[in-house]
């Protein structure tokens, strides 16, 4: 495989890890159905919940069920699975937000954000130390965010309960445009299914859920839905950044290294997080970016100063780095820093470690960030099935490790000719978007020890979209103590939520 190829394909397997079987456990008590209902889709199931959030409860109706997409001769393509959470409004009051939230892959279903923190429940980890095998409890949510947004999480076609008409169907759906046609597909019906016209609409998109939510924004508004916000969460815009001899990628890992070496004790540690990691954002954008630029015409004596500082911020040895050519990926990496512990690292979330095969490999078997699924999953078909008494005669699709090989990564972006397989950006659609419709609010989140999607990557992106001053204003750009799943764990799930309030309220707020 292709250096490009391997990092393209990094965002799905990082995801396609994390999968595993689900655990038996006790079901929460369940809640009797407040309704049901049918439809071409399969069943629809109503029930209602409740959830304390800053110690106020939030009463909600929530709705599985899937929705109907589709072709172009108005026949059946494709059923979108959704769960919808819905929180009581008093007669007369405005309209509350509604975000629609999905993840990415491709090929993964939207169980990590479902159970990770966003909704009324979640499934509670050991992270960052290994998630036990089973007794993992289900728990209410008191970070979910529903207390400021109704949550309606979709699945992709071809995961979860989200199914393809018939198997020819697959060409229609499986590639960036066609996938955000049907999400944008998908959201225009539920609301219409569900009278949300005038409600503020946003959308959550992770890892690949971004370049996800870009296209999308421009294919709504060219529906005519404008949306009020949309959230990235550990993003992967530009897929050009991988294309080999451009040496945009080693770049765009070095804050992320410099993080990383920092929590692990690697680095002197007295200025802090922050402070490191801007050392790091201003090394790899100056001096580093140009010594790479030189190629084999670099200085000797260059060579030699650029591999002792990468040494002192990152905490790979300046020998090690000149071996590399000054070119350490991040399968390298989660392998050296540590490697005199007898430790690799995460490579989605680099503060966790495991152990390697010897003390020579380069790469781990495994990634050690990847044992958090099997509380997932297992607390997603406890909660789906007992407690929103959704149970179609059909398994439940984590991740489908195959799409990304049936996937088509070409794209067409506004106005351009179409990018190919290596260099989609969709940067350009949410600039479009943002032109469009100024009122569009953009809110960038990544975790510091994320090297499946590094944020120097997402920052280099949101900051060529060529914008205005005005427009780009309406970005706002925060990082989060985590991996690509920054709310694994307490910290970084109260720092999510934080975030995500300041962004709704000051959107209210205008």
């Amino acid at each position: 495989m292709t250096r490009r190829k391997f990092r393209l394909a990094a965002v799905a397997a990082s995801v396609l890890a994390l999968s595993t079987a689900a655990q038996a456990a006790d079901a929460p008590p369940a809640k009797p159905p407040a309704a049901a209902s049918t439809s071409a889709a399969g069943p629809v199931s109503v029930t209602r919940g409740a959830v304390t959030i800053e110690g106020k409860k939030v009463a909600y109706t929530a709705k599985a069920g899937r929705l109907t997409l589709t072709s172009g001769d108005n026949t059946p393509a494709a059923y979108m699975f959704y769960v919808a959470y819905v929180a009581d409004r008093a007669p007369g009051a405005p309209e509350r937000p509604v975000t629609f939230v999905y993840n990415g892959g491709p090929g993964s279903s939207t169980v990590w954000l479902h159970m990770g923190g966003l909704s009324p429940v979640y499934a509670r980890t050991d992270s960052p130390a290994p998630t036990r095998p089973s007794g993992n409890p289900l728990v209410e949510n008191d970070q979910s965010i529903l207390d400021r947004t109704d949550l309606v999480f979709l699945d992709a076609i071809g995961t979860g309960y989200s199914r393809l008409a018939s198997p020819d169907m697959a060409k229609e759906f499986y590639g960036i445009d066609k996938d955000a046609a049907a999400f944008a597909q998908a959201i225009k019906r539920y609301v219409g299914e569900n009278g949300r016209w005038d409600a503020p609409k946003y959308v959550l998109g992770e890892s690949y859920g971004s370049p996800r939510s870009a296209v999308l924004a421009h294919k709504l508004a060219a529906s005519n839905i404008n949306l009020n916000g949309v959230v990235l969460m550990s993003s992967i815009l530009n897929f050009g950044q991988h294309a080999s001899g451009l040496d945009r990628e080693p770049v765009n890992l070095i804050p992320t290294y410099a993080a990383s070496a920092w929590y692990h004790q690697r680095v002197p540690r007295g200025e802090g997080l922050e402070a490191h990691v801007q050392q790091a954002r201003e090394f790899a954008l100056g001096p580093y970016a140009a010594a790479l630029s030189k190629g084999h015409k670099l200085p000797a004596p260059e060579r030699a100063a650029v591999a002792q500082r990468l040494e002192a911020l990152t905490g790979v040895s300046a020998q090690y780095w000149d071996r590399a050519n000054l070119r350490v990926l991040s399968p390298r990496f989660t392998a050296e820093l540590l490697r005199d512990q007898g430790k690799i690292l995460g490579s989605s979330d680099t503060r966790f470690t495991g152990t390697p095969a010897d003390g020579v490999q380069e790469r781990a078997g495994a990634d050690p960030a990847g044992g958090i699924g099997a509380a997932y999953v297992s607390g997603f078909n406890r909660h789906v099935a007992g407690t929103l008494k959704y149970a179609p005669e059909m398994d439940y699709i984590v991740v489908d490790g195959a799409m990304m090989d049936r996937w088509t990564w070409s794209h067409q972006p506004p106005g351009g000719a179409p990018f190919q397989y290596s260099g989609a950006n969709t940067t350009v659609d949410l600039a479009v978007a943002m032109r469009a419709n100024p009122h569009l609010k953009v809110l960038s989140l990544s975790g510091y020890y994320d090297l499946t999607t590094p944020f120097f990557a997402t920052e280099w992106d949101l900051a060529h979209m060529n914008l205005p001053p005005a427009l780009a204003a309406n970005i706002t750009e925060r990082y989060l103590p985590g991996g690509h799943m920054p709310y694994l764990d307490q910290p970084g799930l109260v720092a999510m939520r934080r975030e995500l309030v300041s962004f709704y309220d000051q959107a209210a707020a205008r």
